[in-house]
């Protein structure tokens, strides 16, 4: 290795070992962000631990644990400034809830590589093929196309070989468009998810239902019990 190679890895290696958050969050408009949006985590957290503690492991509570793994890398960068792969995450958070959801009566659509045909498929699945579902399935599928945008490198997301030197960073705007989609997604999931098994909720431990029910908000609160009850 050459010492113009060698003396440049070390600089990176400087680079990560200096590498801190602590004094980043310190934005009030940022941290009122990273509140809202860890409460829709957990709720969804909450929700796949006691559904997997219900059912069992399954291929739905596998790729639910996957979302939730997704939910919390596009947190991890989007508190950085890290909004580019911070969108990208949010994208197969979607994917990978659609496979979940439809896996129950439809094993193979794990092995789907069309992302077109995972949604296509999704308006026949019995998640989706009723009012509720429809609107949700609609919110995700408008959602998808807003984040395909990053991963085609629109102009206005593309970044340079020197983006490492401005982290961490804290863009207000576009903090808030990720922040918002992410809270959006996540409202979205959780709705589905008490809409189409509200058994799961009535059977989790009073303290994680109370906690449950919380990260919704009144409005899906609303939306849900309109569609189960009227």
């Amino acid at each position: 290795m050459s010492r113009r190679i060698s003396a440049d890895f070390d600089q990176l290696k400087c680079f990560f070992s200096g590498y801190t958050l602590k004094n980043h969050l310190i934005n009030e408009t940022q941290i009122s962000e990273c509140k809202a949006m860890h409460k829709k985590l957990y709720g969804f957290m909450l929700f796949v631990a006691e559904f997997r503690q219900q059912i069992g492991q399954s291929t739905m509570t596998t790729y639910l644990n996957e979302v939730a793994s997704d939910l919390l890398l596009a947190m991890f960068n989007w508190i950085q400034g890290m909004y580019k792969p911070a969108k990208l995450e949010l994208r197969c958070a979607i994917e990978n809830f659609l496979k979940a959801l439809q896996s129950v009566d439809n094993a193979q659509i794990i092995l789907e590589k069309s992302v077109y045909a995972i949604f296509d498929e999704a308006k026949n699945d019995r998640h989706f093929n009723n009012t509720y579902g429809e609107i949700k399935l609609r919110h995700f599928k408008n959602d998808y196309a807003v984040l395909c945008r990053v991963a085609h490198s629109a102009p206005q997301d593309i970044n340079s070989m020197s983006a490492m030197n401005h982290l961490p960073k804290y863009d207000i705007q576009i903090s808030n468009e990720v922040a918002s989609l992410y809270i959006k997604i996540l409202e979205n999931s959780l709705g589905v998810l008490c809409a189409q098994y509200p058994s799961a909720i009535d059977k989790m431990h009073p303290d994680n239902k109370k906690d449950f029910l919380d990260c919704l908000s009144k409005s899906a609160k609303k939306e849900i019990n309109t569609y189960l009850y009227s």
